[in-house]
């Protein structure tokens, strides 16, 4: 059962979302919930490039502007962050305000490999949970294997995140 720890990042999850040592990060996996105004849960699996930490309070991240993730931010501005990886597992509870004119003019290949503009969101961190058994590790989190395109897609989200 997870713990709440605060509303703000520890220290070892904002050094994870941070953007320094990305290379470490590479191919390895963040995960989202949204709620829609139907009470139903969406999930989106984001890259650490996708979901950076701007400081124990804030968090900025980019989707699929077209998605249901993202129309659900929308629409409620609630979501949770899941970042369970390497000897941790945390998940992020926050509110969700869109940015525009970040990405109008960038876009990615969604789930059916067409072409998808990006929605990026300013996220309040409002609680953080921890769910650490002392008798159980978190050995590895769930990782992707990327093509030459979305890894340069990726860098320029993560330079556009930054710029926030």
């Amino acid at each position: 059962m997870a713990n709440i720890i605060g509303a703000e990042l520890p220290h070892d999850l904002l050094a994870a979302l941070s953007a320094g040592d990305l290379a470490s990060k590479h191919n390895r996996v963040v995960q989202i919930v949204t709620v829609g105004r139907e009470g139903w849960p969406s999930t989106a699996m984001l890259s650490y490039t996708d979901v950076v930490a701007r400081d124990e309070k804030t968090l900025h991240l980019a989707t699929w502007a077209d998605g249901e993730c993202a129309t659900d931010l929308r629409q409620t501005g609630r979501l949770a962050v899941l970042v369970i990886d390497y000897d941790m597992a945390y998940y992020i509870r926050g509110s969700a305000e869109e940015v525009t004119g970040v990405g109008d003019d960038l876009m990615d290949v969604n789930q059916q490999g067409a072409q998808s503009s990006l929605a990026f969101f300013r996220i309040r961190v409002e609680q953080v949970l921890e769910d650490r058994v002392p008798t159980a590790k978190v050995l590895s989190g769930v990782t992707f294997e990327a093509a030459d395109i979305e890894e340069q897609t990726h860098s320029e989200v993560l330079r556009r995140l930054l710029n926030l």
